[in-house]
């Protein structure tokens, strides 16, 4: 064994270290995503992460923003219900103020790792919006970092179009959102960021996120983005994002089409609460 092989080995441990305690993280926040179809932190670090890589960002930006993206609601842990399943619109007052403390507390937990300094940023800016109106700092303009602003033109986006205001674990059997509704869910989303492009978001960054979502569309012959019960699942339909247990197994990735001997499989891990009942797809 030579000198540098000992190194090597205590590096690559460290690697598996650093990114067993994301997956970790990971799995933490996915606690506080009953009110979403699918997975929202997820959705929001894959995407975000594309649009930085068309946006020309270096790899280690990339890499903290698809991080900070996973875990840009770590600070919303131990909230009540009351506030996890409302829009912020429909908060009281305290809730409200309870809610704008979360990038914050984010920030408060992850910069105790060295390496998780620049996420932790991301994570504290991602509710800052270009007209000083948004929170914990009320930045404005440049002083967003960009990262931070792609995560908050991804989030408001899935936000949109899959949270609800009921608990999925609790729901046995529900239809799949109506394709129209879907589309009009989409279609809503898409025309805020546009409108708001340049006033609360960076325009930039919406203009290459929809051309992806845009894209993604096209690709699967302009289908729809809809929430399906597993257990009404057909095939031919394809899996919008991944989606993993509680202790990061990949059950089924994006891009997949549903086949039937995946349903039975998808519908025992909903069954015990380690996917949605519902998951979102393309159809």
């Amino acid at each position: 064994m030579t000198e540098r092989e000992p190194l090597q080995e205590l590096s690559t441990r460290l690697a598996e270290s650093f990114a067993q305690t994301i997956e970790l993280l990971g799995a933490l926040v996915a606690a506080v995503e009953r009110f979403y179809e699918g997975s929202h932190c997820r959705f929001v670090s894959q995407k975000a992460a594309e649009v930085a890589r068309r946006l020309g960002c270096s790899e280690l930006e990339v890499f903290e923003i698809q991080v900070a993206g996973l875990l840009h609601d770590i600070g919303k842990i131990g909230y009540p219900e009351s506030v996890l399943q409302k829009f912020p619109t429909e908060m009281t007052a305290e809730e409200r103020r309870l809610y704008e403390r979360h990038p914050e507390l984010g920030w408060h937990i992850l910069r105790k790792h060295s390496a998780l300094h620049g996420v932790a940023e991301l994570v504290l800016q991602h509710h800052e919006r270009l007209d000083g109106s948004g929170f914990p700092q009320r930045l404005r303009g440049r002083q967003i970092r960009l990262g931070a602003a792609i995560i908050a033109v991804v989030d408001v986006f899935h936000n949109a179009v899959s949270k609800r205001r009921r608990d999925r674990r609790v729901v046995q059997e529900s239809p799949p959102t109506p394709p129209e509704v879907a589309y009009r869910q989409y279609l809503s989303a898409v025309h805020h960021l546009e409108a708001k492009a340049g006033a609360l978001y960076h325009p930039e960054v919406v203009r290459t996120f929809v051309e992806l979502m845009e894209e993604e569309r096209r690709q699967l012959g302009q289908k729809l983005l809809q929430a399906v019960p597993v257990n009404q699942l057909r095939p031919g339909m394809v899996v919008a994002e991944n989606y993993y247990t509680s202790y990061g197994l990949l059950v089924v990735a994006q891009g997949e089409q549903v086949t039937p001997e995946m349903v039975p499989v998808l519908v025992r891990f909903a069954e015990v609460g380690e996917v949605p009942r519902k998951v979102l797809v393309w159809v």
